[in-house]
């Protein structure tokens, strides 16, 4: 690939009047800017040329799509900025937007809830990741926890920071069995009271002058 001469390339002075104008530009920026095509700047050698003679560098990235996919130059010698990482501080997704938008909407929700109200995925809301980075960002926390009757508890998320309320201790099986038996004892009790409703009613009923 033969680089051009950036003494005797117009291409190339006004790729660097745009640069000392305007720092930390991709490859498509300087294209509409000095007017130059972006398959001439990333293909053809001028990008190249220039860094190699040390007079741009990689001043940061842009990211696309959840990514830091693209460089930006600016004038200088100093050193590259190596390319970010994307993990739970950075990361940045539609979905992820619309759950903290339904906690706004709708209050204290567990992840069911947010799949329903969202009209998100139940799997992509419990298996995507985002709650957690929402969290670790300070966006939501968790408030509270539900205890379902049948399951594990579940997480109620919040919007806005805050601190998470710690999980509570499972029951033991003397707990489980006593509810159980709790559960059996209201049950039989709201049978038996119908019974007695029921019986009321039919000897009211049947009442000489009913």
């Amino acid at each position: 690939m033969k680089i051009p001469e950036l003494v005797s390339s117009p291409a190339m002075r006004r790729i660097l009047g745009v640069l000392e104008k305007k720092p930390n530009m991709s490859i498509s920026d300087i294209s509409a800017e000095a007017f130059v095509g972006v398959s001439t700047l990333a293909c053809g050698g001028y990008i190249a040329a220039l860094k190699k003679r040390q007079l741009i560098y990689i001043s940061g990235w842009r990211k696309v799509k959840s990514r830091f996919a693209t460089p930006l130059y600016s004038l200088g010698q100093l050193d590259d900025v190596i390319r970010p990482r994307i993990d739970e501080s950075s990361r940045d997704a539609p979905g992820m937007n619309r759950i903290v938008a339904t906690l706004e909407r709708y209050g204290q929700l567990t992840y069911r809830e947010i799949a329903q109200f969202s009209g998100l995925s139940l799997n992509t809301v419990k298996t995507s990741g985002f709650l957690g980075a929402l969290i670790t960002q300070g966006r939501i926390h968790v408030s509270g926890w539900r205890r379902s009757s049948h399951g594990p508890m579940s997480p109620v998320y919040v919007n806005g920071p805050g601190p998470a309320t710690p999980k509570p201790q499972s029951l033991t099986r003397a707990q489980k069995d006593s509810r159980h038996r709790s559960r059996l004892r209201i049950a039989a009790q709201g049978t038996g009271l119908s019974s007695q409703i029921a019986s009321l009613s039919s000897a009211l009923s049947s009442a000489p002058g009913a």
